[in-house]
């Protein structure tokens, strides 16, 4: 049936008219009429989620479970909620407890993040995960418990005594401690612990499709498998021996069918139903149910491996088996129809060329959709592709990823690279720049998957800053004026003056017609000689002993220590240099 005609009965319902406006989930017609009927007078549905193949409805007073199929059972869970585990994974799931069992729900529009079902309820410890004795086996187990198994298994247990693995019973469990085995039986009444002191009795070492191990326990075989920490069973061989072949403890065949009988419930039932039916048949004059008996003879299994799943379902369809079933070949039991598309058949029981009567027999082919690769082995870990999201809205990514069983997502910002909280703030538009792992990679399903993005309308790559404009240089500053050097020729004697030629002047003259001499003890002076003439300028010759005026600083001078005036009027003094030549310099006092 289509879904248009439950939305129109959720909206002309004043109950469920917000959640039938506002959520994209569409029950189907069955679920809507149950949920309808289940409400109670007044109360509204505040959202709706998905919960396995079926769907759960809040309200004011609790959470209603509702199942599949064209009469659907509606199951009441009031408030508090026990919550088991909080928002996690990519579709934001929400754990929550209902009569022992683990139900996750997810995919509401109205409560996205699952914050309206925590705060109808209260967060429950796993008491696995916090007994030190259990805590190991609880985090690396893939195996659940119910509530009811787990307390009993803790009251079994006894002080220090740890668990080693934890492993399927047919309907119950096992654990495996130092001290041997805890049996954990009865899914619907009290659970019944039975202990099974080491020595195990091996029956049988590994074998089958799920690795199993089979022991005797009180003259009955049981079948152990399902393990993480002990897939091999080898941890379960190591604490007991096998039992020769001839060992009268061994159960004789008419035990094992009983047993087996005895195990499989479900299928006997089947069976018993479809040959009760075939009678009807038969006796109503079918042909068709006459002719699938009649054609029962024994027959070549195919081999059905690599086949996508409709294609092989349908091939098994041409043979009477009692019935063909599908299943997750990986760890992750996923639920499986064999009408489902887009799956691809990795191993089946039984197994190819084996020689079976299908009315006898049960066809279950065991597959992993297409985007994915076999396990190594049945009910192994998932091997993933890594899909590539370069170029896709978070969204879109986010899907893809959930789609893939990859939860564990972690968002940085392309250009900062500092990580995002996606609880406060909607990151539903933005763009994936970069990921890790690479596309095309192997991954398994716990691999933590880093996704840089960018907000709407930015590049992926950050833009390169504006450059700074550079300063101006400070204007140079103007050269010290170079001294100049001048050449004086001549000499001067105390006393006296000879004409001659100066640099930066030229003088020429007569010369004195005598000398000067300075007198000695007699305190005069007596001068011989004429004048002299200039023309052109004026020269000294040779320097002054005294005070002279219009030297130019840097000039040679002589003596060493004699003082002047420039042409400035600044004092000069005359300095010997470093290069061995006396220059007139500053006099600074």
């Amino acid at each position: 049936m289509s879904d248009a005609p439950a939305q129109r009965l959720l909206r002309n319902d004043s109950r469920t008219t917000r959640v039938a406006t506002h959520e994209s989930l569409a029950l189907p017609v069955p679920g809507a009429q149950a949920l309808l009927r289940t409400l109670r007078a007044g109360e509204k549905v505040l959202a709706l989620y998905r919960q396995g193949l079926g769907h759960a409805a809040l309200t004011e007073s609790g959470l209603i479970l509702l199942g599949v199929g064209s009469a659907p059972q509606a199951t009441r869970v009031p408030k508090p909620l026990a919550i088991l585990r909080t928002t996690h994974g990519a579709r934001r799931r929400v754990d929550v407890s209902v009569e022992g069992r683990r139900v996750s729900l997810w995919g509401s529009r109205l409560d996205p993040s699952g914050q309206l079902v925590m705060q109808a309820g209260t967060l429950v410890p796993d008491t696995l995960a916090e007994d030190p004795r259990t805590a190991a086996a609880a985090a690396a187990e893939s195996i659940s418990l119910p509530d009811d198994h787990k307390k009993a298994l803790l009251e079994e247990l006894a002080p220090g005594e740890v668990v080693r693995a934890l492993y399927r019973d047919g309907w119950g469990h096992a654990a495996l401690t130092g001290n041997g085995l805890i049996l954990l039986r009865n899914l619907w009444a009290a659970p019944k612990v039975t202990r099974v002191p080491a020595p195990l009795l091996i029956l049988r070492r590994t074998y089958g499709l799920f690795d199993a191990v089979e022991i005797l326990v009180d003259g009955t075989p049981r079948k152990l498998d399902g393990s993480k920490l002990d897939p091999k069973g080898e941890l379960l061989q190591s604490m007991g021996a096998l039992l020769p072949a001839a060992s009268p403890a061994r159960p004789r065949r008419g035990t094992r069918i009983a047993t087996w009988i005895r195990r499989h419930p479900v299928l006997i039932s089947t069976g018993a139903a479809l040959m009760f039916l075939g009678g009807l048949a038969s006796d109503g004059g079918g042909d068709e149910a006459s002719a699938r008996v009649r054609a029962d003879h024994p027959l070549t299994v195919p081999d059905f491996t690599g086949a996508p799943l409709t294609t092989a379902a349908t091939e098994a369809g041409d043979h009477p088996w009692l019935k063909v079933s599908a299943m997750d070949a990986s760890s992750a039991f996923r639920p499986l129809t064999p009408a489902e598309p887009g799956w691809r058949v990795c191993f089946q029981t039984p197994d190819r060329d084996e020689t079976v009567r299908p009315s006898a027999r049960m066809l279950t082919l065991y597959a992993v959709p297409d985007r994915e690769e076999c396990p190594t082995r049945l009910l192994g870990p998932r091997r993933v592709l890594m899909p590539d999201l370069i170029g896709e809205w978070y969204e879109d990514a986010s899907r893809a990823l959930d789609d893939f069983g990859l939860d564990r997502a972690v968002h940085f910002h392309a250009h900062t690279g500092k990580r995002l909280d996606d609880t406060s703030r909607d990151l539903a538009d933005w763009q994936v720049c970069r990921q890790q792992p690479d596309p095309d990679t192997e991954v398994s399903a716990h691999t933590r998957v880093d996704l840089w993005l960018i907000g709407p309308a930015e590049p992926c790559t950050e833009p390169s800053p504006k450059p700074k404009p550079k300063p101006k240089p400070d204007p140079k500053p103007d050269p010290a004026p170079k001294p100049s050097y001048g050449t004086t020729s001549g000499g001067g004697t105390t006393g006296g003056m000879t004409g001659g030629t100066t640099t930066g002047g030229t003088t020429s003259g007569g010369s004195s017609a005598g000398s000067t001499t300075s007198g000695g003890g007699s305190g005069g002076s007596t001068t011989t000689g004429g004048s002299s003439g200039s023309s052109g300028g004026s020269g000294s010759s040779g320097g002054s002993t005294g005070g002279s005026s219009g030297v130019r600083f840097g000039q040679f001078c002589s003596p060493v220590g004699g003082t002047a005036t420039t042409s400035d009027g600044r004092p000069a003094k005359c300095f010997m240099g470093k290069d061995g030549q006396a220059r007139w310099g500053y006099n600074s006092g």
